[in-house]
């Protein structure tokens, strides 16, 4: 055996060693992971309102960021796919301007908010496109029943000055743990969000 494949396998069997006490160290009551389907709650049905206004409702499902990819941060991940589309994948239900940056920085201007359940942001904040004016193939998402839980932007379907609106009402009660998001577009800047009470999905005149 050469010098070089005796350091490779010293250094095989260091993380086999490492990898032996992490396991020892988990407590005894934790389950391991188990990949797959199971391990996540079912998304439900997603459903349009208000023309091509894109509304979705949805359980938590935290995973393991390590898992997503390089761009990733504890709350969100966001990935180019080889179609072009940004793939946009959130883990928790935090941090939105983080996520609008990453949106940003891959020439999508985006504006995020997350909001308590029954609270939405003041419509008057933009000018935003009606609902049946809208881009149906601008977004689509992970197959219902599948183990990812995502959706992908197709900025081709977004025109120049246009802006990404994202905006979910978060659900903590320990009644109902749950998500509402709209996605719609506007036309130029959009403003801060003011919260005022009421559906994050808007009427169907626009």
């Amino acid at each position: 055996m050469s010098t070089s494949d005796q350091r490779l396998s010293a250094f095989e069997e260091h993380l086999l060693t490492e990898l032996r006490h992490v396991v020892a160290a988990r407590p005894a009551d934790e389950p391991a992971p188990m990949p797959g389907p199971a391990t996540r709650r079912p998304r439900r049905r997603l459903v349009l309102a208000g023309g091509a206004v894109i509304v979705a409702t949805a359980a938590v499902t935290v995973a393991d960021p390590s898992l997503l990819g390089m761009h990733t941060s504890p709350a969100y991940a966001v990935e180019r796919d080889p179609d072009g589309s940004i793939r946009i994948s959130i883990n928790d239900y935090r941090d939105p301007k983080g996520l609008q940056r990453r949106i940003d920085s891959f020439g999508v201007k985006a504006a995020v908010d997350y909001l308590p359940a029954g609270m939405t942001c003041q419509d008057s904040r933009a000018d935003f496109v009606p609902p049946g004016r809208m881009p149906r193939a601008m977004v689509d998402w992970a197959p219902l029943g599948g183990k990812d839980h995502y959706f992908k932007i197709h900025p081709e379907y977004i025109r120049p000055g246009q802006t990404f609106v994202y905006t979910v009402q978060v659900s903590t009660s320990p009644h109902h743990r749950g998500q509402r998001a709209a996605i719609r577009l506007a036309n130029g800047p959009v403003a801060p969000c003011d919260p005022v009470p009421g559906d994050v999905v808007p009427s169907r005149g626009g």
